[in-house]
């Protein structure tokens, strides 16, 4: 009863931190009941379907019409990491509406291909437009339409300006044919279609560097781009770095496309003329690129770029934000969520159909001999040399290896290990995986010859029966778990997320890639908790403690990586692995994930006195989120 009575404890302040957060950020991102915040699914060009998230200001009407702006994540993304636009636009009466792009989070994979897509359709940004410019949605004023995103957002963007833009120039081309209704002289009418073609007023590329856009001359909507000091990708400017202040050949372009009188462009400073679409800025906060996400300094940048493009009066600053507080209540709602896990499964093995299953820990290893200590802290150290070599592969080299234009390392079609980011992840589980089996069961059974430890120490035995029996009880408690996470989504819109890894709603065709990643990350968290409860429970130890350095163990290498390439960064201004930086970048999903499994891993194996239901659980919950907010390229989709 006193076990039962401490679950139900824990389970009681997950559940009420969960309720603050998920209330916290409704109340944040509704503007305190100003906003109404809706899930839309259009379905577009060959059957595809496309989610957004709209947020729209209670006030706006046919009466009352505002101006809209379409938002895009980027390549590890999905809708709810635009909470900075979404959330500081709407409150300053504009409806916003996060899109994710086909291939992420709730939308459905793309038809024909990444790059013929992005060109064409802006990964389901153009269908959007024409969606909220369709005149349905009586509230929205259809001439004061925008368009940003961030990275591969930014990139859809910036074609969606290129597609609205060529239309108007193929119209006015049509018009100035001598065989047109008005021959070489645009009529009224010829002007009024060309105008019509164009369907966006302003677009923000973030993320995105001005050069990416060959041809400024076919541009006819004012235009502004995002672009950080600390960009990884920089390294490919003609500046050699990101900095594009003054006459860099980039930034050039863009501005004397607006006004050719221009020799040196400074940051901030709006070029060219609103009025006839020439508008034209560059904007460089210090910042990397994922962190402008985060980052109130770039937001001050989007809100003060649409304020102006879009004619918008607000009464709040542009450094009036309140977005980090949400995020921050994003936070605390997934600890409560993560503080549920241990409770639930203490719970179920009170039921009567899983009480078999709980067990007891096993015999702690003796106390370390000097040589032992020595030998555990040469484990941990070498583990993480092997931990960052690993990385590098996974970053570097199996991406240039890749024969599928880098969309995973895996990737025979798009039916087999869809995920191009999470595939990077795979290769370094997977190769952590096989050295941890190597170094454990190297040690372990030079012990066991040595009468240290012994079979019942490890948990690793389980009978066929029990196993099955075990995965029931994994999945009853991931059930458990997900129902609150699909309850929180419908009541509050809640998003449980750190940084931009989520705990999020999925559909029936990513549970298929589920059970296809899920083996990799199994055998890496099984391996850990063998290392965790079988190499690392030590008679007269500090649990707490060792978790603790198990934790750090556990990201050591990871960290190695990212001090090499942003300590670089950060004093030069380039990175050391430049053309797979976003591959390093991709690795940051594990930081947390790593540094919080030896605690849960322990905690399951005192429950059940095995390593199979920790690891089962954790590398699903993990599993999950990584296939929820990556790409995900799969016609099942």
């Amino acid at each position: 009863m006193k076990k039962c009575s401490k679950a139900i404890k824990w389970l009681s302040i997950g559940l009420i931190l969960i309720l603050i957060g998920s209330l916290g950020a409704m109340f944040l991102q509704t503007d305190g009941g100003d906003v109404m915040i809706k899930d839309i699914y259009l379905v577009t060009e060959n059957q595809q379907y496309l989610h957004a998230l709209a947020f729209i200001p209670k006030d706006a009407s046919e009466e009352n019409k505002v101006p809209a702006v379409i938002t895009s994540h980027g390549w590890l993304n999905s809708a709810e990491v635009q909470d900075a636009a979404s959330i500081e636009l709407s409150r300053r009466g504009f409806a916003v509406f996060a899109m994710d792009a086909y291939g992420h989070g709730l939308s459905s994979s793309l038809y024909e291909g990444i790059d013929q897509d992005s060109a064409k359709y802006g990964q389901g940004m153009v269908p959007l437009v024409e969606y909220v410019a369709s005149g349905i949605l009586n509230f929205v004023d259809t001439d004061r339409i925008g368009v940003m995103g961030h990275s591969m957002g930014g990139r859809a963007s910036k074609n969606t300006a290129i597609h609205y833009s060529t239309l108007y120039n193929e119209a006015i081309a049509a018009a100035q044919d001598p065989a047109s209704e008005g021959g070489a002289e645009i009529t009224e009418a010829e002007q009024a279609y060309a105008d019509a073609q164009m369907k966006i007023a302003a677009a923000l590329p973030t993320g995105q560097s001005p050069g990416s856009l060959a041809d400024w001359s076919i541009i006819r909507c004012n235009m502004g781009f995002l672009y950080g000091l600390l960009e990884e990708g920089g390294y490919g400017s003609s500046t050699g770095t990101a900095d594009l202040r003054g006459a860099s050949k980039e930034a050039l372009a863009m501005v004397t496309s607006g006004d050719p009188t221009v020799t040196s462009v400074e940051e901030g400073v709006f070029y060219g003329n609103k009025e006839d679409g020439t508008l034209r800025v560059l904007y460089q906060p210090y910042v990397t690129h994922p962190l402008i996400h985060f980052d109130p300094a770039s937001t001050q940048d989007v809100i003060e770029f649409f304020t102006y493009c879009l004619d918008v009066e607000t009464e709040l600053e542009s450094d009036e934000q309140v977005f980090l507080y949400k995020e921050f209540m994003n936070f605390v709602a997934m600890i409560g969520l993560f503080m549920l896990l241990l409770p639930i499964a203490e719970l179920l093995l009170k039921v009567p159909c899983f009480a078999a299953l709980r067990g007891e820990e096993g015999p702690r290893i003796p106390a370390l001999s000097d040589e032992g200590k020595k030998k555990f802290w040469i484990g941990l150290l070498l583990g993480g040399a092997m931990s960052f070599i690993f990385a590098v592969i996974a970053t570097v080299a199996v991406p240039s290896l890749d024969a599928t234009k880098n969309h995973g390392f895996f990737m025979s079609n798009w039916t087999h290990f869809p995920g191009p980011t999470m595939n990077t992840v795979a290769v370094w589980t997977l190769l952590s995986a096989i050295w941890a089996y190597v170094w454990f069961f190297y040690n372990y059974n030079k012990d066991k010859a040595a009468g240290i430890r012994t079979d019942e120490m490890i948990g690793l035995k389980i009978g066929g029966k029990k196993l099955l029996h075990t995965i029931g009880y994994a999945a009853t408690i991931l059930g458990f778990f997900y129902a609150i996470v699909w309850f929180c989504k419908w009541a509050f819109n809640t998003d449980f997320r750190f940084w931009t890894p989520a705990i999020k709603t999925f559909d029936v065709g990513h549970v298929i890639y589920f059970f296809e990643y899920l083996p990799i990350f199994f055998a890496f968290y099984f391996a850990n908790s063998l290392m965790v409860n079988g190499a690392s429970r030590i008679e007269g130890d500090n649990d707490f403690k060792r978790l603790f350095i198990l934790g750090i163990g556990n990201i050591l290498g990871l960290v190695l990586l990212w001090a090499l390439q942003y300590g670089k960064l950060l004093l030069t201004g380039t990175v050391i692995w430049g053309p797979g930086w976003i591959n390093v970048l991709v690795i940051a999903f594990c930081f947390w994930q790593l540094f919080l499994a030896p605690f849960l891993l322990r905690a399951f194996y005192k429950l059940t006195g095995n390593n199979w239901a920790g690891a089962l659980v954790v590398s699903s919950v993990y599993v999950m989120a990584g296939v929820m907010n990556t790409a995900i390229h799969s016609t099942l989709l």
